[in-house]
């Protein structure tokens, strides 16, 4: 979401690998005002100091890191870094995500968010199903393809689409849309 709407987006650090707050035990507290589980080192590897450090460092290193880690993503196409490479990429070759306009789509269900982003001619639907199962959005006249998913089973992403959109149960779609298309 945040990288296809409007404005400047911003990651905050490991968001990108999937890192969650790491454990802090009451003697390694470093701020008090609680932000040291969103502080974590970086897990660049599986390593001891997960390639952040091969001393002590300020705050404990995420026993996720092991399994969640930039060097095991990196190999593979359906991790979450591949998926956040691939849309940033797709981004910066769209004038309609960077600075296009915003049009919400009214005619989707509960719990899914719809819109549109253009410039020119281009234009993508963006649909994001947050709800655990899985929606149709149908919006007669719609032709584009499916161009991303954050569904990693969804290994088709260029299928065209028409008419009715299958969102997988917490997923988002990016469907680059034809002209003249609803």
């Amino acid at each position: 979401m945040i990288l296809t709407l409007r404005g400047t987006p911003f990651l905050y650090y490991g968001e990108e690998l999937g890192m969650a707050d790491g454990p802090i035990p009451a003697d390694r507290v470093v701020d008090v005002a609680g932000r040291d589980p969103e502080r974590t080192p970086m897990q660049w590897d599986a390593s001891p100091g997960a390639g952040f450090t091969t001393g002590e460092p300020w705050l404990p290193i995420n026993p996720e890191a092991e399994a969640i880690n930039a060097a095991s993503q990196r190999a593979d196409e359906t991790s979450l870094l591949a998926l956040h490479r691939e849309l940033i990429s797709i981004r910066r070759g769209s004038a309609a995500l960077r600075r296009g306009s915003y049009r919400s789509v009214d005619i989707a269900p509960d719990d899914v968010f719809a819109y549109v982003r253009e410039a020119g001619d281009e234009r993508w639907l963006v649909a994001l199903n947050f709800s655990d199962q899985m929606v149709s959005l149908r919006m007669p006249g719609l032709r584009g393809r499916l161009r991303l998913s954050t569904d990693p089973a969804d290994l088709a992403p260029t299928r065209p689409m028409y008419d009715q959109v299958a969102i997988p149960a917490e997923a988002g779609l990016l469907i680059r849309l034809e002209p003249g298309s609803a």
